[in-house]
Formats: structure tokens, C-alpha cells, sequence
């Protein structure tokens, strides 16, 4: 399309059929046009930056075992940090809350996290024979802050005997995120399932348990819950545990 010192060259030059013209009311009109064609172009790039920047926020949720975190590494994000520190110098490689403990390794030791954030489970009494053993964990808040994310839509539990890990959770988990809106001292509760099972070395190499795993037998176990804890600003992801509580198979 000509520009507008094009038009009014042409018009000057003669190079338009004769006539009385009124040139501005020409140009007017040529710049009616133009506009939609704008208006659209810059539509056009909002929808392309949301196209990028939506499976980004998305994926940032997604933790990585392979994925290196330092504090040097100014691309690195989300920042994974044991105990809620938010604090650069915290970042780490570390496996996401359901691969924290693994079949037949001491149980890990986590510190407390600095913003407060609990996570406990409901003492269990049950049948040595019984499988898939309903079990409420909470999330509390015993901090000061409000505080604001997303976690999964279970926590990662483990049973262990003498220290060492017996059994945790494994398998696929679905993809709906829990909302966290908790201010101090609030909680909210998860409603989950364990298997009182003795796993091997070999079964963290499978997407999931065998389902023919040995019985853990009458006696008395130690479980414990741990959960990944995503701020709302997308920055942080605190790995939160609580207390061991005690499993009586009876």
C-alpha cells in the first residue's frame, strides 16, 4: 500500500485521473484502513507471548532429578530449597518429595521449614493383611505469614522399619494441584493410601511397585509424609516434612 507521502507525490504529479480532490479526506480513509490491520498485528503477539509463556509456568512445576540448580546459575527456576529458606544460596539438585526416601536407604533427615510450613500424619492401627490403608496427613501452617501455591494432589509417604525404608510412594499421580491458602496457624487435610510392603532396590527402577511385593508382617513401623510446596510467585518450592507417627499392623 502506498505511504502517505506516496499519495500526495501522485497527486501533485497528476498521476490520478483529473479532477477536484480533496487529499486529506484520501488519506484519512487510507489510514481507516490501515488501523484494523494493526490493531490485529498486535493482537497477534499478546497471543504469541501467552502461548510461550503459559507451558513455561506450567512446566516450572514439574521437578527434575537431572536438573542441576546452583546458586551461580541466574537461569535456573525454580528454586528448590530444603526447609523454605527462599534464599538463592539454597538452591540445590535435589529429587521431588515422592523420590526423597528410596527401597531399602536410611530414611532422609530434613530440616524444619523456616516459614513454618508442617506436615503430619494421623497415628494408623490396622490389619497386617490389609492393603491400600486410608490415611489423613495435614499441612499446617505454624509460621507467622500468610502464605500462598500449589502443591500436588497427594503427599509422598514413607513406612520404615528401624530407619531404613520399606515402602513409599510410587506410581502415576494425577494432574490436579491442590491450592495452599493458609494463614497462620490454618491447615488443610489430604486424604492418601499406604501399602504395608517390603519394596527392594530394583523396584525404584519400575514406574511402579510390583503388586506382588512381601508383606510387612504384624509389628509396629514408623511413617512419615513430605510434600513440594510451589509460591504462587513461581520462584520457590519448599519441601515440607513433619514428624514420624507410628503404623501398629496387628
Amino acid at each position: 500500500m502506498p505511504s502517505d507521502s506516496e499519495l500526495r507525490h501522485r497527486f501533485h504529479e497528476g498521476t490520478q485521473p483529473q479532477g477536484e480532490i480533496d487529499v486529506d479526506a484520501v488519506l484519512r480513509r487510507v489510514r481507516a484502513r490501515r488501523r484494523p490491520r494493526i490493531v490485529l498485528a498486535a493482537a497477534g503477539s499478546v497471543l504469541a507471548i501467552a502461548a510461550i509463556a503459559v507451558p513455561a509456568a506450567v512446566s516450572s512445576y514439574i521437578p527434575s532429578q537431572s536438573t542441576a540448580l546452583s546458586a551461580g546459575d541466574e537461569g535456573a527456576a525454580p528454586e528448590f530449597a530444603t526447609g523454605g529458606t527462599g534464599d538463592s544460596s539454597a538452591q540445590f539438585d535435589r529429587a521431588p518429595a515422592e523420590k526423597l526416601n528410596v527401597c531399602t536407604a536410611p530414611v532422609a533427615e530434613i530440616a524444619p521449614a523456616q516459614n513454618g510450613l508442617v506436615i503430619t500424619v494421623q497415628p494408623v492401627t490396622a490389619a497386617a493383611t490389609e492393603r491400600s490403608i486410608p490415611v489423613t496427613v495435614t499441612l499446617t501452617n505454624g509460621g507467622t505469614d500468610q502464605i500462598f501455591g500449589t502443591t500436588g494432589s497427594r503427599p509422598a509417604l514413607t513406612l520404615s522399619s528401624d530407619g531404613i525404608t520399606i515402602w513409599h510412594t510410587n506410581g502415576p499421580q494425577d494432574l490436579m494441584a491442590r491450592i495452599v491458602d493458609l494463614g497462620p496457624g490454618e491447615s488443610m487435610t489430604y486424604q492418601t493410601t499406604f501399602e504395608p510392603l517390603v519394596c527392594g532396590v530394583e523396584d525404584d527402577s519400575a514406574e511402579a511397585f510390583a503388586t506382588d511385593l512381601p508383606a510387612a508382617g504384624p509389628g509396629t513401623y514408623l511413617l512419615t509424609a513430605a510434600i513440594d510446596v510451589m509460591h504462587d510467585d513461581g520462584a520457590t518450592i519448599d519441601l515440607v516434612t513433619g514428624p514420624a507417627v507410628a503404623v501398629t499392623l496387628t
